[in-house]
């Protein structure tokens, strides 16, 4: 589970694999001790990842993209090359706070950049084939069909 969907947390490990949490925290602390998980700590969760799997800029990109909202805004920046942060609330429906924390946090991974011109900002995907490259890579780990969605229109 965790080579297929490297960067996902204790709580949605154990929803996928159904495991009590007692039978969970045994195997991962067993797979830890023989060196075939590591665990990062991203600052709001301990994520899991084999120890051949990722580069720091594949991490970075995983772990933030397991938060629905940020895999959604940067889909749509993948979809529109360039947009601002009052274009962004209004095409996903989400609070301008909320947008404003997740660029926030995507800029300072430097995984967007933000542009300003006059009053509004302006925000673009820095390496947009390494984005599109987790998106595929690691669709099925997502559970979103927004993502299915994209990477449909992307292979035709």
């Amino acid at each position: 589970m965790i080579a297929q969907s490297p960067g996902l947390h204790f709580r949605e490990l154990q929803r996928r694999t159904k495991m009590a949490t007692g039978q969970l925290l045994y195997h991962l602390n067993w797979l830890q001790k023989k060196s075939i998980i590591k665990t990062i700590t991203d600052g709001q969760y301990l994520r899991f990842y084999t120890f051949d799997s990722l580069s720091e800029e594949e991490r970075k990109v995983i772990e933030l993209t397991r938060q629905e909202s940020i895999r959604h805004i940067l889909i749509h920046l993948l979809e529109s090359d360039c947009d601002n942060h009052e274009n962004i609330v209004r095409h996903l429906g989400l609070s301008p706070s909320t947008v404003s924390w997740h660029m926030k946090k995507l800029v300072n991974s430097n995984i967007v950049s933000k542009e300003v011109d006059g009053r509004k900002s302006f925000y673009h995907i820095n390496d947009v084939n390494l984005v599109k490259k987790i998106l595929v890579k690691y669709r099925e780990s997502f559970l979103d069909r927004i993502v299915d969605r994209f990477i449909e229109m992307w292979e035709e």
